[in-house]
């Protein structure tokens, strides 16, 4: 009687918890393929993907470091330490009504996860401030007393036969020693370029003058790589420049000098232009990265700290 039941045990015969607690130490590209397997193989890994988002996604024991750059400044700009503001759609409700699954075929759940966005904004620390760094308080930006969170600038500077300008964007994964910024380790998420055109820029500010709602889908997105992966999302604002600064005579073929500065106001850009009115500028930014990506970049950053603690060191015998 015994080995008639013993004979109907089988794989599924586990529960779900036992099953958890076997995929768990697999890295998520490891669980990718096994979902596959059978229906409650990719629940199973959807659940542990899931919630490995939530808890990547904050890096509660990682920061994430921005260096957005002129090409020209690459060695004089520093880089900026970034506040986690929130994964639109990502929560611990799982299943059921308001969860990022509801409405969703079942095949369809693993590829929801691609489409979340982690939003995140640069903070000024008190080190930055007191080396001389371009710093202009985000009260002057947004013209509203009392608020003085700092917004660190980026020259960008466009000659009469420019159409555009470059800001070079790293945004890396670190491991810092706990109370300091001392790096343990460092996973680089992305490394790009994005161009600022002048016909974009002007466009932008008029959209932003006519206080019109934004759009988290349109234009105002730059996306530094091909994949979609990491992108700026910027605010531009005009500023009236006298005319005192420009030529007395232009070609009317000519487009005048502009000057810019990129504002990283805690995670967004914000740009200032002192051209013509019509081009003249005050983008801001909030960077928006892709949140497997950070759940990648930590599983690496993890990696790399346990092979570092494997490693074995030799050194030569000191002679006395």
């Amino acid at each position: 009687m015994a080995s008639s039941k013993t004979s109907q045990l089988h794989l599924y015969s586990l529960p779900n918890e036992v099953f958890v607690h076997i995929l768990s130490p697999f890295s998520t590209r490891d669980l990718l393929p096994l979902a596959t397997i059978s229906h409650r193989f990719h629940d199973l890994v959807l659940r542990i993907i899931h919630y490995r988002l939530l808890l990547a996604a904050a890096l509660k024991e990682y920061k994430l470091i921005l260096e957005c750059f002129h090409p020209s400044s690459k060695l004089t700009e520093p880089h900026v330490f970034c506040k986690y503001l929130g994964t639109d759609g990502l929560s611990d409700r799982y299943e059921g009504k308001g969860s990022l699954y509801e409405d969703v075929d079942t095949a369809k759940r693993l590829g929801r996860l691609t489409c979340l966005y982690s939003r995140f904004r640069p903070e000024v620390t008190i080190e930055q401030m007191g080396t001389g760094a371009r710093i202009t308080p985000y009260s002057d930006l947004e013209g509203e007393p009392g608020k003085e969170n700092p917004a660190v600038t980026r020259p960008v500077n466009l000659e009469d036969f420019e159409n555009f300008s470059q800001l070079c964007v790293v945004a890396s994964v670190v491991k810092v020693v706990p109370g300091t910024d001392l790096l343990l380790s460092t996973i680089e998420v992305v490394d790009g370029v994005v161009r600022l055109f002048r016909d974009w820029l002007r466009d932008q500010g008029q959209r932003s003058s006519s206080d019109a709602p934004s759009n988290s889908t349109d234009d105002s997105i730059l996306w530094v790589d091909t994949g979609q992966n990491v992108g700026l999302k910027l605010r531009v604002r005009q500023k009236e420049v006298s005319q005192q600064q420009f030529p007395i005579l232009i070609h009317r073929d000519e487009m005048p000098p502009a000057s810019y500065e990129v504002d990283i106001e805690g995670l967004g850009d914000t740009a200032t232009s002192r051209a013509r009115a019509d081009a003249d500028t005050y983008p801001t930014a909030e960077l928006h990265i892709r949140t497997t990506r950070l759940l990648l970049a930590v599983e690496q950053s993890q990696q790399d700290q346990r092979d570092y603690t494997r490693a074995v060191i030799f050194t030569r015998p000191r002679v006395e």
